[in-house]
């Protein structure tokens, strides 16, 4: 059965907990059953017994080359150095040696006796797993170029994609170099034209991820974009993931040192809302771009009434305006994005208070959340993709539509009030962090949460 198991994985390679990100989205979605998600995060006390049933998916034929086949991205730096420095900061490159993704990484490894080691490793690490130096899990066969996350060669040499799910890239490594106009001049490669560079398609391969084992859509961005307006519309990942801030459509300049002047330039930075691992990493502009793109995602509205006894009926609705998938979207087991809500009297006294952050960074566990949970073999709600069997917990907001939340909250007295609504994102839980300090000793900086948006409302009883 273990032999099963590492069949299957090795053969749909996938990524778990990449963010960038796009399940089919209703204006209004349905209200998730009341659990308390927060206390339920990243939860490693029970660990269920390793999975090795098949699944009905067909996997895509692997392929294999010889270790080196894949430019290391320094040789592309000589070149295009402007391109190279944009990416060189962003999550790709830090893919595979993200210190939040591989404590999660190794966990997995040793719970299902290193069958997600291709199951994960593939999309964090394409270079080593194409060409065979993946597994081992903890990359000693590694050369440079693998360490190098999701780099330059590998992007360029993808011809293809043969299943939209698991990282199903054709590859053609070699002196052709692919993109998306084809009419460029280089000394040291061919270049040519690759439709599938100019579609969502592309991102989607690595972007929407199924258990191979339960067929649990652990991360379902590529199918929600696909069946929401903005897929309908073809309005592509690149064209909100590739300019460096929302709103900016076109960038100018040159791809290459003495290439042809463009008018406009794909921006090779990624920008998610990975903000908080940004920071710390010392990339201070790609995280403040990353604020920006969650800021630019939603809005927040508020009615309220105070009934006769002094009840204030307060319903607040978020709308997501921006992104083109559900939000949050990606590694959403991960994330979590949740309400603040807070009522101060005309004395500056808190009276109510809902979502707020603790001493120790945890959020309040009763908030509103939205995000996604699994169920695992046992039942359990957990934030650990590899032991899905089942959705346990989905409340996101689809792109362009909105969910509400009303609270019933009693006031003290006769005065006036004033309601202050923040709509907040981390990327990571605080108690997932945590537990890698339990677990490995390496303390992590604490987590820092973003405000999407907020309104405030004044009211007298």
């Amino acid at each position: 059965m273990k032999r099963l198991a590492l069949f299957f994985v090795t053969t749909l390679p996938c990524v778990l907990f990449m963010g960038c990100g796009l399940m089919n989205a209703s204006s209004e979605p349905p209200r998730a059953n009341a659990v308390n998600v927060a206390a339920v995060v990243d939860d490693t006390t029970k660990q269920p017994e390793k999975v090795a049933a098949a699944v009905e998916a067909k996997p895509a034929k692997p392929q294999l080359f010889e270790p080196g086949a894949f430019e290391d991205p320094k040789v592309c730096s000589t070149c295009h150095r402007d391109i190279y420095e944009d990416w060189s900061k962003s999550m790709h490159a830090y893919a595979w040696e993200d210190k939040w993704y591989q404590p999660d990484y190794i966990l997995a490894h040793q719970e299902t006796d290193g069958a997600t080691d291709m199951l994960c490793g593939a999309c964090h690490s394409p270079i080593a797993a194409r060409t065979g130096l993946l597994p081992p899990a903890d990359g000693s066969k590694f050369d440079e170029t693998s360490r190098r996350g999701i780099s330059c060669d590998f992007c360029h040499t993808v011809s293809g994609v043969e299943q939209m799910y698991n990282m199903g890239h054709v590859s053609e490594p070699g002196n052709v170099k692919l993109g998306p106009r084809g009419d460029g001049k280089s000394l040291y490669h061919e270049v040519k034209y690759a439709e599938i560079h100019t579609k969502a398609d592309f991102c989607g391969s690595c972007h929407m991820v199924i258990h191979p084992v339960t067929g649990v859509h652990i991360i379902d961005t590529w199918d929600d974009w696909k069946n929401n307006e903005y897929g309908k519309q073809d309005i592509t990942c690149q064209d909100c993931h590739m300019t460096p801030t929302p709103g900016v459509s076109k960038t100018p300049g040159r791809s290459a040192l003495m290439g042809k002047r463009r008018d406009n330039l794909a921006f090779h930075g990624f920008i998610g809302g990975s903000s908080y691992v940004q920071d710390a990493l010392g990339n201070t502009k790609q995280a403040e771009m990353s604020r920006e793109f969650l800021r630019a995602a939603a809005e927040v509205k508020l009615a309220e009434k105070v009934t006769d006894d002094g009840t204030l009926e307060l319903t607040v609705e978020v709308h997501n305006v921006g992104a083109g998938h559900k939000i949050p979207t990606g590694t959403t087991y991960i994330r979590i994005m949740w309400l603040q809500v807070e009522v101060v009297d005309n004395a500056g006294k808190v009276v109510y208070s809902s979502g707020h952050v603790d001493d120790k960074n945890h959020v309040d566990p009763d908030a509103v959340f939205f995000r996604v949970l699994f169920r695992d073999a046992e039942g359990n709600l957990t934030g650990k993709s590899w032991r899905a069997h089942s959705i346990g917990y989905d409340r996101r907001i689809p792109a362009k539509g909105k969910d509400s939340e009303t609270y019933s909250i009693p006031l003290p007295g006769k005065g006036d009030y004033q309601v202050t609504t923040r709509l907040m994102y981390r990327s990571v839980t605080q108690k997932s962090l945590d537990e890698v300090y339990e677990r490995t000793g390496e303390a992590l900086p604490p987590v820092v949460s973003v405000e999407m948006a907020a309104a405030q409302a004044k009211l007298r009883f």
